[in-house]
């Protein structure tokens, strides 16, 4: 009988909210879903813009094995130093080769099995970051051939080009996902080749608001065009994740599948 292990991935937390609803329903995720390896976007965990060093160990404590990011990355400037250090970080593996931190990491579960988990971040509306394409390519022939299971986490604005990587890593990668628009699309699938995608997992955060920001202040940006401070919310969180079974030997996605936690 093949091995496989449950990887769970969940999109950007979002601040104070997005923390409580992790402390409240990710152990009985990872119980109820026999998860063996669990990846979270953090680039939102410090009130909405980037982590700190004590939002970073709350969610290792609860079970998190590596956080990934996107383009709020340097928002807390005290995590450009505890990212050259510890390695359950990953950024954007395009960002300038100045950078510190690295764009991908291998870790184990704790049955010893290894998981690459790369970072990308999308150039349409995002900025003028290295082609994803050509540094997913450079990422993919450095990781150990003996590491079969690879996950991919694509920070990008445009859903073309999120699916457009799905396509481009079939056959290559075990898990291709979007995050950064914060809604959830119901495309979760799985590529001819046996790569598991989809093109946005959602955000861990209120859903009574604008992408996690107060509704008021973004109807001010957004109806009167006058600049405005966003503010996130801080209660009241959904938690979406996206569970993943992989065949340990080939790499290749056997199920996928959405998890959701209602507020409460």
């Amino acid at each position: 009988m093949s091995e496989h292990i449950n990887i769970l991935a969940i999109g950007d937390v979002i601040g104070k909210a997005g923390r409580r609803a992790l402390q409240q329903h990710l152990p009985d995720i990872i119980d109820r879903h026999m998860i063996d390896f669990v990846i979270a976007n953090g680039e939102n965990l410090a009130s909405g813009r980037g982590i700190t060093p004590n939002t970073a160990a709350e969610m290792f404590r609860l079970g998190v094995n590596v956080l990934t990011n996107g383009n709020h990355c340097w928002d807390q400037r005290d995590f450009m130093k505890i990212i050259e250090s510890d390695d359950r970080f990953v950024r954007p593996a395009n960002f300038t080769r100045h950078a510190p931190g690295r764009g991908w990491t291998i870790q184990e579960t704790a049955g010893g099995i290894p998981v690459a988990v790369v970072n990308v971040i999308g150039q349409i509306f995002m900025g003028p970051w290295d082609s994803p394409f050509e540094a997913v390519d450079r990422v993919i022939n450095e990781i150990p051939e003996d590491v079969r299971i690879i996950v991919v986490d694509m920070h990008a604005e445009a859903t073309s080009e999120k699916m457009g990587m799905g396509w481009y890593l079939d056959g290559r990668s075990s898990f291709v996902y979007g995050t950064h628009t914060h809604v959830p699309t119901c495309d979760e699938t799985i590529r001819p080749k046996g790569t598991a995608y989809q093109t946005d997992l959602g955000m861990t955060g209120s859903y009574q608001s604008v992408i996690g920001n107060k509704v008021d202040g973004c109807l001010v940006r957004m109806v009167q065009g006058l600049p405005q401070r966003f503010e996130v919310v801080e209660r009241g969180a959904s938690v979406y994740a996206t569970r993943v079974k992989v065949d340990v030997a080939s790499g290749q996605a056997i199920e996928i599948e959405r998890i959701y936690r209602a507020p409460g």
